[in-house]
C-alpha cells in the first residue's frame, strides 16, 4: 500500500523492521500541512511508532518556517532517519536536520534506498 499526499508518497518499506519509506517528490516549499499529511500517512500503516524512516528527496524541496517548527514539535514520530540524497544541492540537508528537528535522533544519508535500509539494519550504531 502507498499513500500519496500530493507532495510525497509514503509506503511501508519493511514491516518486520518497522521501516517506512517517504519519497518527497514535490518541488518547492513544503508547508506545515504538507508535513502533517506525511505524518498522518505514516500513522495509517500497521507499524509501531516511532518508526525508522528512509526519506528519499527526489524533488527539489525545502521546509517553510511553519513546517520547520512543526517538524521540531513532532519529531517523536521518527526513530532513526536515513536520507537518500539524489541531488548534490541537498547534501547539507541531513546535517541540518540532525542539528535541529532531529537532534535527538540518529540521522545519516546515502545515495540509494537499499543502502539506507542496510544502514538502518545496523542498529544503534547507525552513525
Amino acid at each position: 500500500m502507498k499513500i500519496d499526499t500530493g507532495k510525497a508518497v509514503v509506503s511501508l518499506y519493511n514491516k518486520k523492521d518497522n521501516i517506512i519509506l517517504v519519497d518527497i517528490y514535490a518541488n518547492g516549499e513544503l508547508g506545515k500541512i504538507d508535513v502533517d499529511d506525511i505524518h498522518d500517512a505514516i500513522e495509517n500503516f500497521d507499524v509501531q511508532i516511532p518508526v525508522d524512516t528512509i526519506c528519499l528527496k527526489s524533488g527539489k524541496n525545502f521546509l517553510s518556517d511553519d513546517a520547520f517548527q512543526y517538524s521540531i514539535e513532532h519529531s517523536c514520530l521518527h526513530n532513526k532517519v536515513v536520507y537518500v540524497i539524489t541531488q548534490m544541492d541537498d547534501i547539507h540537508f541531513p546535517s541540518q536536520a540532525q542539528e535541529t528537528y532531529f537532534k535527538d535522533h540518529l540521522v545519516d544519508f546515502c545515495s540509494s534506498v537499499d543502502d539506507a535500509y542496510h544502514m538502518l539494519k545496523k542498529g544503534p550504531n547507525l552513525l
